[in-house]
């Protein structure tokens, strides 16, 4: 909890900037909440390898900056009413003010790594955000189609799993580790991890637990882990009678009878798994290890 506030009010702090309208979308996104798993994992790959990592702080800063601008822009892409429990920013703000909101968070994220960062350190991000820029337009394509398994993991890699590959890159480099681009490799599976259960908990949540409507990947037409797991198990057209048109709740219903939302968890486990084994070799690495096993135990 202490990390936690710690982050909220340094984020607060970093943002600084001279346009009112900017603070206002800026402190609605921050003050909205959220796990900052991002930046607790950058700083304990830190600190698990070197003393005094304070001057990591501002980098796990601008990696949730860059975080919540991918938010505000998704909300808008996908013309979202609620974020976190309540109205979603581009609802209060307007979409134009929401989406320059996102890119003075990318910005700022950007000088921050160059202020207190290095070279290698933006060549990470940069990488990362790229990767998911990119990985946002395939989502953005698939959209009403049903995905192979390879074809979802591609997005995903991307869209959440880069994010994570960057914090623990970053963090294994400014620990002073020569493993920076291993660690970045790794994160990869624990943003895989994270996705897969957010992806089970759109079929099996509650609208009170996440913050926002449960079922909205198949209303939208999104093809997930959940429903690709059990698709042999089922007549393709009567799943696309369904999918992402109208009433999704039987095709829902089906897929968690069917053992979907168990399929994903499993997935994710074996995804943690192989990274909590590479961690094993390291001293100090127990506080990060039970972090990731919390990524796949999460009820929201």
């Amino acid at each position: 909890m202490v990390e936690l506030d710690r982050l909220n009010q340094l984020m607060l702090d970093y943002l600084d900037p001279e346009v009112k309208l900017v603070l206002d979308v800026g402190k609605y996104t921050i003050e909205a909440g959220g796990k900052r798993i991002r930046p607790i994992l950058m700083m304990e790959v830190c600190r698990m390898l070197s003393e005094g990592c304070e001057r990591v702080a501002p980098l796990a800063v601008g990696i949730e900056y860059i975080h919540m601008a991918s938010l505000l822009h998704d909300d808008v892409v996908d013309g979202a009413l609620t974020r976190r429990g309540r109205p979603s920013a581009n609802l209060i703000f307007g979409n134009q003010a929401v989406v320059l909101g996102g890119d003075y968070f990318y910005a700022k994220a950007l000088w921050l790594y160059a202020v207190y960062g290095n070279l290698k350190a933006v060549e990470l991000v940069s990488r990362a955000v790229m990767h998911m820029s990119q990985s946002q337009i395939l989502e953005l394509n698939s959209i009403g189609k049903i995905l192979s398994e390879e074809e979802y993991l591609r997005i995903i890699d991307g869209k959440t799993g880069a994010l994570f590959s960057a914090s623990m890159g970053v963090g294994a480099l400014m620990g002073g580790s020569p493993l920076y681009e291993e660690f970045y490799s790794i994160g990869l599976k624990v943003g895989r991890a994270f996705q897969l259960i957010d992806d089970a908990l759109d079929y099996s949540g509650s609208e009170d637990q996440l913050g926002k409507p449960v079922g909205n990947d198949l209303k939208e037409g999104k093809c997930t882990y959940p429903l690709i797991s059990v698709m042999s198990h089922l007549d393709i057209d009567w799943v696309m009678d369904r999918f992402g048109k109208g009433d999704t709740e039987e095709l829902r219903r089906k897929v968690v009878s069917l053992g979907g939302v168990e399929n994903t968890r499993e997935r994710a486990k074996l995804e943690i798994k192989e990274v909590i084994n590479y961690l094993k070799s390291f001293e100090n690495s127990e506080t990060l290890i039970e972090i990731l096993e919390s990524v796949v135990k999460r009820d929201r």
